[in-house]
């Protein structure tokens, strides 16, 4: 899952750039991510949704 995708990241789709709510909980010095970036977090392993789609 990229985390454009993710409902715990709060980011602008104008520039990219948000905070990752489950880092910021945490206290993660660098809680912000970019839109495209692939999850290290609890949905790591949740397929992007490109890939899940089918023409």
């Amino acid at each position: 899952m990229r985390c454009k995708d993710c409902e715990r990241w709060y980011g602008a789709e104008d520039d990219g750039f948000g905070p990752c709510s489950i880092k910021n909980s945490r206290g993660d010095v660098r809680y912000i991510t970019f839109a495209m970036h692939k999850c290290d977090e609890i949905y790591a392993n949740v397929p992007d949704k490109e890939e899940t789609e089918t023409c």
